[in-house]
Parts: structure tokens; sequence; C-alpha cells
């Protein structure tokens, strides 16, 4: 692609009294064409003032000759302006510089609102761009004329490639498209213009960079008008990098509360991230030996979170999407409002800006009995080991049990309050301190002792813990509740009492088959209802007496008195 060259256009301005007339800006892409080169070309505005003449070149008259106008020229000792005097058509896969030329102290030639009347100030024309409207500003209150004279002649309008050999330097040299005279070149190095940075912002949190002619070893600086990183509270406000090599660099920058697409989020022991930010150049392996972002957070997002400014963080993702290691970090300036921070990097990618905490983790405990009765103590101590990149301070962790058969038990909210009870760990990173406490339960069970609080990183079950059921009270057997030492029980033959009453006489195995004569159980037990009765011997009053039971019973108090005489008349 051939993109160097100049073309001369004749533009006649005569001083008269008429004023510019703003145009309607529109531009018919595939109308008519003054062509600078194969890519680049001048269209007419849609205005009274340009046009193309018979040899095809855009002309730009404002005087009597034109016959678009009914008066001609600008006033004098005065200012006036066309937005959309001329277009510059682009039509190229690459990137191009165009500016234009003239003696004219008067008029100024601008395009996006900068004047581009010199090498170092070009119009900068990218694949994107089909077509740039080019205004004029003319002001004769600066330069000495009167009706009649002409302030403009003629201009020339040059486009070349944008690379860095392509760059017009003073003393001349290879790739220059003016020499002022110079023998060796020996100023090449002189140039200070400085690379051309464009930045589209399609939206807050997304900015969309070009950078041309990036000078070797130099800081090329981005502002990025305060991108957002997901939070509106956290704004990434610019971009600094060194390139070991010359060229134009293209590249995106979105930021995000969760982690960039393709990437998974920082998983670190100890970091909550606070936002996110990817840099995705559009050539990938761009030779960046150093990268700065410059990120300005607000002091009410800081403690929202309870953050300290000294216990941020950045980590800079550099394997294939889980691979983040930390990267520098550091406060640059604090204010009542905000803090500005400063991330360094050797590259571009993702980036987390986060908060380092402590993470305890429960790595041993001992109990000292695994088995005790209701409402008993027994001593439990807990080790905890700070695994996160910040000390722990009056950490809150409490130990609490959870039903041992439940699946769902250890993440219930509502523990058994005797068996919770907080601690207060300090523990330096790495560090690790063990705990002692007292766990009383009072209902039977199996549990799980688990350890638990805002900045344990796991909580689980450290130890198990079974309460019995409790021991049966003891009977008393000389209670005067009327039951005795048999109450409750089968009466055997012979021994069924009630309150006091002559023992009812047993019968022995061959006593009758008459209905009511079985054995004992049943007779004390049952009320002529037959065998299923299961009224307790206590509570069965006698039914009665038949004419055999009252032979049986005489002649026992035959027996029993004639025994007494016996015994009371024996000698002595």
């Amino acid at each position: 692609m051939s993109l160097r060259g100049s073309t001369t256009l004749l533009v006649l301005v005569i001083l008269g009294t008429i004023t510019l007339i703003l145009s309607t800006g529109a531009v018919v892409l595939d109308g008519p064409t003054d062509p600078i080169t194969d890519e680049v070309a001048l269209q007419p505005g849609d205005n009274p003032y340009t046009y193309l003449d018979e040899e095809g070149e855009l002309v730009v008259d404002v005087s009597e000759d034109n016959p678009n106008l009914d008066a001609g020229g600008v006033n004098p000792d005065a200012f006036a302006a066309e937005d959309a005097l001329f277009y510059v058509v682009y039509d190229a896969n690459a990137t191009a510089e165009v500016w234009i030329e003239h003696d004219s102290k008067a008029v100024t030639f601008v395009a996006r609102g900068e004047p581009i009347e010199s090498g170092e100030n070009p119009l900068l024309l990218t694949p994107e761009d089909e077509a740039v409207p080019v205004g004029v500003e003319v002001d004769t209150r600066i330069v000495d004329v009167v009706p009649g004279d002409r302030v403009l002649d003629g201009i020339t309008v040059h486009a070349r490639p944008a690379e860095p050999e392509a760059i017009t330097r003073s003393g001349g040299g290879a790739g220059t498209d003016e020499d002022d005279g110079g023998e060796d070149g020996d100023d090449d190095d002189d140039d200070s213009s400085g690379p051309t940075v464009t930045v589209a912002s399609p939206e807050p949190t997304a900015r969309q960079v070009e950078v041309y002619s990036v000078a070797v070893n130099d800081d090329t600086e981005v502002d990025l008008a305060d991108l957002r990183v997901g939070d509106p509270s956290i704004r990434l406000d610019g971009l600094s990098f060194v390139r070991e090599e010359p060229g134009d660099v293209e590249f995106s920058v979105e930021g995000s509360t969760d982690a960039p697409a393709g990437v998974d989020p920082v998983d670190r022991s100890g970091v909550d991230p606070l936002g996110y930010y990817a840099v995705a150049f559009a050539e990938p392996d761009q030779p960046i030996e150093s990268a700065t972002a410059e990120v300005v957070v607000e002091r009410d997002r800081l403690d929202e979170a309870g953050v300290d400014p000294a216990n941020l963080a950045a980590y800079h993702e550099t394997g294939d999407g889980d691979d983040w290691n930390a990267t520098d970090l550091r406060v640059t300036a604090e204010t009542e409002e905000t803090v500005r921070l400063a991330i360094e990097s050797d590259g571009f990618s993702a980036f987390a800006l986060g908060v380092r905490r402590p993470a305890l983790d429960p790595v041993d405990a001992e109990i000292a009995s695994e088995s005790i009765a209701p409402g008993e103590s027994v001593r439990l101590d807990v080790t905890l080991s700070n695994v996160g990149p910040a000390p722990a301070e009056d950490a809150r962790v409490s130990v609490r049990a959870v039903d041992a058969t439940d699946d769902d038990a250890a993440d219930a909210d509502d523990p058994d309050p005797a068996a919770a009870e907080r601690l207060s760990v300090d523990a330096e990173p790495n560090g690790t301190v063990t705990r002692t406490l007292t766990v009383e339960l009072d209902d039977p069970g199996e549990y799980d002792l688990v350890v638990d609080g805002d900045r344990v990183t796991d909580p689980g079950a450290v130890a198990s813990l079974a309460v019995r059921e409790p021991e049966p009270e003891p009977t008393d057997p000389d209670s005067d509740d009327g039951e005795g030492a048999g109450a409750g029980m089968d009466a055997e033959p012979g021994s069924g009492t009630d309150s006091g009453s002559a023992p009812t006489p047993g019968t022995g195995p061959d006593t009758g088959d008459e209905p009511g004569d079985g054995d004992t159980e049943e007779s004390v037990s049952g009320d002529g209802a037959g065998d299923d009765a299961e009224t307790p011997v206590e509570s069965v009053e006698p039914n009665g007496f038949e004419p055999e039971d009252f032979a049986g019973l005489a002649v026992l108090v035959t027996i029993v008195l004639a025994t007494l005489f016996l015994v009371r008349r024996a000698p002595k």
C-alpha cells in the first residue's frame, strides 16, 4: 500500500461581506471525490463553498465568482468557522496520517476539534474511519486586510502510513517527506511529538485503544477517563507501558465485578476480590517490558468493606486462566474521598484488585472425653492456623454442636446454644494458636463439634461427642405408697395381699376345672372376662368364696389353733 503523496488545491478566500454558514455535516460516501492516493481522497462537504472543478479537484471558493453564493468573501476584522468544509475519505486496512499545510496566519484547518496543520499533529485515519470531516476557522482580526485581499491561495494535503519510519523528522533522512537541508541527519532523535493515542468509550466499563508510532523504551501513557472496574467506586484512571519494539498497538480494556470471560476467579485463602480488569491486545505476545495501571478507589467503598488501604493487594493472571500471582501495588496518593493506587507488572492480561484478610484453618482438636452424661461438661482444645496473607486480630471464632445424624445440621443457623462458645483469636500469617473451651450439652444424642467464624476458611467438625441417656432413678422398698416390694409383679400362690387383709389361700394344681379356678396370675389379673384380662394384681378385689373355700379355711384355722394350744401346753 502506498499512502505517501500530496496534492495542491486552490482555495479562494476574498474579503467581502458574507459570514460562513454551518453545513449539515452530511456526506455521500459513494459520491465523486478528489483522490490524494489510492486510499485517501477528498470530498466536498454539504455547503455552498466546496465543489469539484472540471479536472476533479476540490475547490473551496468563498468569493463572488462562486455561483452558489449571493455575495462573496468574509468579513474583515471578524471570525468565521465552518465545521465540515470537506471530508477526508479513507479506504484501507491500515492506519494513515493526514495533515494540511498552507501559509496563511488567518486560516486554521481542524479535525476532531484539533488543528491538523503539521506532521507532528496529523489527522489519524483507521480502517473504521470511512469519512472524517475537516473544518476551517478564519480569523481576519489577526491580519491586516482590506476588502479585495486574498487570505489564502492554496493548501497542500499530505498523506502517509502511520509507521515510525514514515514520521517526518527534522534533518531529513530515509522515509521523510521533507528535507530541511541537514547534511548528515544527526537530529533524527529530536522528534518530541510522541505517539498518537485514540481512545473510544463504548460503555463505562470498556475502552478501545489505538496507539500509533510507539517509541522504543519510552513510557507510553493512555488516559482511560475513569473506566469503571465493575463497581463505579473503583475506577481505572490510566495505563502506561514500555514497549521494546517500535510500531502500532491496538488493545481493549474491560472492567468487571466478576472475573473476565475465560478466566477463573481469584481463589486464594484470605483474598476477597473487589473488582477485575483485563487488557487484551489485537495481536498477542506484545513485547511489553513493563506496565503500570493507575486505580482510584473511593474511601466509602473501603469503609463499607472494612478495609484499610494497607491491606489492598493486586493479582496478575499469568497462566491459562487460573494462575494468579501477586503483583506490586503501592498507594501513591490519599485524600478524604479517594485512595490512588499504582499496580505494576511485567505485562498486560487480567488483573484483580483485592483485599488481604486473615484465613483461619482448624488443623487439630482434642476432646477430654467422647461420652458425657446430660449436663456434664467436657474440655475441648482447638488449634487453628492462619493461612491468609494478613494477621488475625481479635478474630471471632465459635464452636457449636450439631446433630451427627442430620446431614444438613452443620449448615443450620440455630446451633445448640449450650455448646456455642465464642473465641477471640490472634495469629500472624502462617502462625498457629491453640484455644481451650468447655462444652456442655443437656439432650442425649450423637453430636459433631464444628468450628465456624467469619475468617474460618472451611468450617467443619473437629471432634465427636456422645451424650448418654439419663440413668433410671432407684426404687425405695420401704416407701409408704402401699405397693411394697412386689408391687406391679405377678403374685405367687399364697402371697397375694390387699392392704393388710388376710392372705388368699392357694389351691395348688388340683383345685378344680371350673371357671375362675385357674392359676394365681389369671386369678389376680382377670375379672371373669377371660384369659385376655391384664388388670394389675394390686388393683383386683376378691370376688367372694365358694363353699369349698370355706371348708378348706376351716381346716386351716383348726390346725393353727391346735398347734398354738400344743405349744402353750408343752412342758417347760
